[in-house]
């Protein structure tokens, strides 16, 4: 229920929309129990052609209007004509009722779910990278799908549903005790029996459920690693491991299904069988009383008439709450991202100025969980100042970068930038300073000049193009079947690792941000593709002239930062060493150690590429 009422929130700005399609359900329940009173007194009219029968129908109308006494003041033919105008009338209402009721409903989930849909992904956009290395993209999505999805049914039919067959079931039950409340109690008093069984059902059905939209979320990461690494998967022939994998989760998600579906086969017959048995008692029971001449005939068709109409809603009801506590299941899964806090929330109640002096790491620490990646760890960045980081894997060099765009916060210390703490800053004031270029550049499924101007449509040509010439890639652009409107595939695929690295580098000029982060952005390229990335990493960074871009690199292969203003090594998550390249060989530390292994596999590429 608690889950239901988050849910309901998102429809409080349309609850004036959601009033009048409660009154087109009142309209709509109003009818159906006109129906049910119509039905008595207009069958015993016709099969016994006696006028007060239908007189019954004034209890219908206020006491002041007379209406049993003008119907009875009516002869046979004037009835005959009036019954059928009735009938169509109420089912002109009954019609315009339900029509808007499904509209408005409709309408309105719509709305509410495209509300929950752009909130869960506005959330996922401020949660800090950390969030999704814990977290399985495939699980992701099918929460954003198949969980979305399933609230969507709960809240588009099941709870219109309740609503509307709800009202129905109140008017009906009232109806019924107004035509004969002992023979309602016969006929309804097994009602509170099954309600035992049938809340029991529901807590299970809701626990079973809930394990079953958690096997979507298992299905979905193994569809997703099964996809996105395909070329692994078929170049070491494991397409029979991954169908195993495949096959596992469907079966876990089949045995769910299967005791979903037991719970849910049985509810239904079981208020049928007691709906059945409470109609049969009030037959007997009605039946002597007809007998005895205590009871109209023409009440009993209109009894029998409301506990038929009542038959539908009823079990209606019983099958939306299936639907429902679905819905519950996805809604608790949506709200458990929604109320992950993200590690680095944007408080900052400042705008930061343009950068002008000096980055400072001032005694920064950090760890991932328990496993200290930096500690007490100090480092000044001077404005037009190429800083190179290095050391052996796992030393911290990228934490030291993520921590910049507060992609993390540290644990102790603090970062800041020209003297503010970029804590204290907002963060897209934070990273409008800054540029970043590593080595898996994300490239999106749209055309070449959209990826350059990311997200900038307003952005001229002549400026996306002067970013890919400065970058080394207006050639290779104009080459391509469509120029810059050629569209580069799923995160770049259709273009080589060079080519993809380019055009980041082009991004990265155009957003002329003047702090640029550099993490390992050729390290995963050939000899080829390395030399033209790193000309265009060396104008962007202005090593070739112009204005020098303040730059922190992080460095897998040596030889490409010997043109560094300083190479800092790191080593435990501190600094060890510090100096340009030459003095740092001279001195035989850390650094000439790292020197002498790269200079060894520089050898061994040249070998091999002979």
């Amino acid at each position: 229920m608690r889950t239901y009422l988050r849910l309901l929130r998102f429809a409080l700005p349309y609850r004036y929309r959601m009033l009048g399609a409660v009154a087109c359900m009142a309209v709509l329940s109003g009818t159906t129990a006109l129906y049910t009173w119509l039905i008595g007194p207009v069958l015993q009219f016709l099969f016994t052609g006696d006028t007060r029968a239908a007189a019954s129908l004034g209890k219908l109308a206020p006491a002041s209007v007379n209406l049993g006494e003008r119907i009875a003041a009516l002869d046979c033919s004037e009835l005959l004509a009036w019954l059928p105008a009735v009938i169509v009338g109420v089912a002109i209402l009954k019609g315009f009722a339900y029509f808007g009721q499904f509209f408005i409903v409709g309408m309105v989930g719509q709305r509410v779910m495209a509300d929950i849909r752009r909130t869960l992904f506005d959330h996922l956009l401020t949660l800090s990278p950390g969030f999704y290395t814990r977290r399985h993209s495939g699980d992701l999505i099918t929460r954003f799908n198949t969980d979305v999805g399933a609230v969507d049914l709960a809240l588009t039919s099941a709870i219109p549903t309740y609503l509307r067959d709800g009202i129905s079931v109140v008017v009906l039950l009232a109806s019924c005790f107004l035509l004969d409340w002992r023979m309602s109690l016969v006929a309804f008093g097994a009602i509170p029996v099954t309600l035992v069984p049938v809340l029991r059902l529901t807590k299970r059905l809701r626990r079973v459920t809930g394990k079953a939209q958690a096997t979507y979320g298992d299905q979905g990461e193994v569809l997703t690693e099964a996809i996105g690494g395909m070329r692994v998967v078929q170049a070491y022939g494991m397409e029979k491991w991954e169908s195993a994998r495949f096959a596992r989760a469907n079966d876990q998600l089949v045995r769910f299904m299967r005791k979903s579906l037991l719970i849910r086969s049985f509810s239904s017959p079981l208020m049928e069988v007691m709906g059945a048995a409470g109609l049969a008692a009030a037959i007997w029971w009605v039946g002597g009383k007809i007998l005895e001449g205590q009871l109209e005939p023409g009440k009993l068709l209109s009894f029998v008439g409301a506990v038929l109409f009542l038959y539908q809603p009823v079990k209606s009801l019983g099958r939306v709450g299936q639907i429902v506590i679905q819905g519950a299941a996805a809604g608790d899964r949506i709200f458990e991202i929604l109320d992950t806090p993200t590690p680095v929330p944007d408080a900052g109640a400042r705008e930061l100025p343009r950068f002008q002096e000096a980055v400072r790491y001032e005694q920064v620490s950090f760890s991932y969980g328990d496993r200290p990646v930096l500690s007490e760890f100090s480092l000044e960045v001077r404005r037009g100042e190429v800083v190179a980081l290095v050391g052996s894997s796992g030393g911290g060099k990228t934490t030291v970068a993520n921590l910049l765009p507060r992609f993390w916060d540290p644990v102790a210390g603090r970062i800041t930038i020209d003297g503010h703490d970029i804590r204290g800053v907002t963060l897209r004031s934070l990273r409008a300073q800054l540029a970043i270029v590593t080595q898996e550049n994300v490239l999106f499924n749209d055309t070449i000049r959209n990826n350059i101007a990311y997200g900038r449509p307003e952005i001229s040509q002549a400026d996306v193009e002067r970013a890919a010439r400065l970058a080394q890639a207006h050639e290779f652009i104009l080459a391509q079947p469509e120029g810059y409107d050629t569209r580069v595939g799923e995160r770049g695929v259709l273009l080589s690792g060079g080519q993809r690295q380019r055009l980041a580098i082009a991004r990265a000029f155009l957003k002329d941000a003047p702090i640029l982060i550099l993490d390992e952005a050729t390290s995963a390229l050939d000899a080829e593709s390395e030399r033209e990335v790193q000309r265009a990493l060396d104008s962007l960074m202005g090593l070739e002239g112009g204005t020098r871009r303040t730059t922190l690199v992080i460095a897998h292969r040596l030889s490409t930062i010997r043109n560094a203003d300083r190479i800092v090594v790191i080593s435990g998550g501190r600094v060890v060493e510090t100096g340009t390249h030459d003095d740092l060989v001279a001195r035989g530390g850390e650094y000439a150690r790292l020197h002498r292994i790269s200079e060894g596999e520089r050898r061994e590429e040249s070998r091999a590429a002979v």
